[in-house]
């Protein structure tokens, strides 16, 4: 059950259902388009066509092929090439899919051949007959497929390019217009980048950066979160309120993120000599989002909130905590028995803020009260 309660899982499962439902559509289309082409001179049918029947192996075919394509591309080839140049990885990834494809409509051909002359699949009027159809209507299947395929990793591609959930919003022009929401918004970034950037150089930071960010992204996925942008070794995850109240989401996040680092520790101290630490700060209003942009458009987020949770961030290293978090937030907020402490920190005055703002952490059962200092303006 913690498979599929796993926002990841989620994730994947529904694309591979709008990937089966379109590849369904599709191949119901093609059916469709070959029938009404079966007269033409640009269509070589074979002699066993018939159209209910071709419609059927055709649909059939899809479906079963957008089911185990989808869970192949997503579950396996996605993430052994995510870090390989992107025209390489959508090469092997088309070749592979479309392989597929292949194979599936084939031996569903095949097998509705069989079914049809009441033989076996391996009887030589059932291969003569999957031979004409190959030589035939399958060289314009081939095609299709193919392209099918190679649009279907490109949008993917795209749709992680974006964000979980993002590229459907631009489709539907959710965003065309500025619309107020309330959202949590959580800052994390490494502490010490710049002595640590300085210890490894520009390139292995860079390298450091990208492991740090790799390591993290499926605690934010498991976790419903959307990561909103990056902005140097820092990043800026954002939920829904209804997404990051679930089960503590938010918070959970924190303590995933943590525990993903941790368990490449040894990897990552052999490759860079240090495991890097971060901070996070969380703050939960209303922001105002839309599409922004002419030559690259793209989703913007608005309003106080966002600085708000930038300089409630800003303050961990002041008080010795890796997280704080807003009043505000963590009086929203159900948190599970027993598994996060909060603690208060005080009533600080944020620097361009009029009104001070009352933050908390967490504490583990083993930790100790933070030692807290004057309280200071940032």
């Amino acid at each position: 059950m913690a498979f599929i309660e796993s926002g990841r899982t989620r994730r994947r499962i529904g694309q591979i259902a709008w990937i089966t439902a379109i590849w369904t559509l599709v191949g119901m289309l093609d059916a469709l388009n070959t029938h009404v082409l079966g007269d033409s001179a640009y269509l070589d049918k074979t002699h066993i066509y018939e159209f209910r029947h071709y419609l059927l192996v055709s649909m059939l075919s899809a479906f079963i092929s957008g089911i185990v394509c989808g869970v192949v591309l997503l579950f396996f080839l996605r993430d052994r090439f995510r870090t390989q140049a992107f025209g390489l990885s959508l090469l092997i990834n088309s070749i592979v899919i479309s392989g597929l494809c292949f194979a599936f409509r084939t031996i569903a051909y095949d097998i509705f051949l069989s079914v049809r002359y009441q033989e076996s699949v391996l009887a030589p009027q059932v291969l003569e007959a999957t031979r004409d159809w190959l030589s035939g209507l399958y060289l314009k299947n081939l095609v299709l497929w193919t392209i099918v395929a190679f649009i279907t990793i490109i949008f993917i591609n795209v749709n992680d390019k974006y964000g979980p959930g993002i590229l459907a919003k631009l489709l539907l022009g959710r965003y065309h217009r500025p619309r107020e929401e309330q959202r949590i918004f959580m800052f994390a970034d490494i502490r010490s980048s710049t002595l640590i950037a300085e210890k490894l150089g520009h390139i292995r930071f860079f390298n450091l950066l990208n492991d740090f960010f790799r390591l993290i992204t499926n605690p934010i996925i498991d976790t419903s979160g959307e990561i909103y942008q990056y902005v140097g070794d820092e990043i800026v995850i954002s939920w829904t309120m209804e997404r990051g109240l679930h089960h503590a989401n938010c918070i959970r996040c924190f303590y995933q993120m943590q525990e993903a680092l941790q368990k490449r520790a040894p990897q990552l101290k052999e490759k860079y000599g240090l495991v890097p630490e971060f901070k996070v700060g969380l703050h939960a209003g209303m922001i105002t989002v839309g599409e922004i942009g002419v030559i690259k458009k793209d989703i913007v987020f608005s309003g106080d909130v966002l600085n708000t949770t930038s300089r409630i961030q800003n303050l961990c290293n002041a008080y010795n905590v890796d997280i704080l978090l807003s009043k505000t937030l963590l009086d929203t907020l159900q948190l599970p028995p027993h598994d996060y402490h909060p603690h208060r920190v005080g009533l600080i005055q944020l620097r361009g803020k009029k009104q001070k703002v009352e933050l908390y952490t967490f504490l583990k059962e083993t930790e100790e009260v933070p030692i807290r200092p004057p309280i200071a303006s940032t």
